[in-house]
């Protein structure tokens, strides 16, 4: 284990949400500033070192399909597609633990659904998500997911 005192480190968010031709899209990034003084590239445990940054991004389509009236509101089912990635190692790497890239932390989340909406306050929703990590062994993951939403 090392105890070495590390220097200072800086963090810098930057959230985005890009006005582009899908229905809904963001992205975020996260930069480390001196990533070499980040104890968790200084403590000999090459499993879970960070790079100088993280991004993710999550564009999402969907179309609105009215349904008519029915129990005095008015319906609407909404299927969608959303893809996200997560990479929580981009960028470069520095530190005292040894650098053994293995595709950790970058993952892939795609999910598919539909929304129904039987006022514009109540939202039904069902979907099916599929998840990768290219880590070997990492996590691989089918998922249904089912929710209600209110809106206040």
């Amino acid at each position: 284990m090392c105890f070495r005192r590390l220097g200072r480190a800086a963090l810098n968010l930057l959230p985005n949400d890009p006005d582009i031709l899908v229905d809904r899209a963001e992205a975020a990034g996260v930069f480390f500033g001196r990533p070499a003084n980040l104890r968790a590239n200084n403590d000999d445990d090459p499993t879970n070192n960070l790079g100088s940054m993280m991004v993710g991004l999550s564009p999402e389509i969907d179309y609105h399909i009215p349904l008519g009236s029915a129990l005095g509101g008015d319906w609407e089912a909404v299927p969608f597609f959303r893809y996200s990635y997560l990479n929580r190692f981009a960028g470069k790497f520095s530190g005292t633990d040894l650098n053994e890239p293995s595709g950790a932390g970058r993952q892939h989340y795609y999910t598919v659904g539909v929304a129904v909406f039987p006022t514009p306050e109540l939202v039904l929703k069902l979907d099916y998500q599929h998840i990768t990590d290219k880590q070997p062994g990492g996590p691989k993951s089918d998922s249904v997911l089912a929710s209600v939403g209110w809106f206040f």
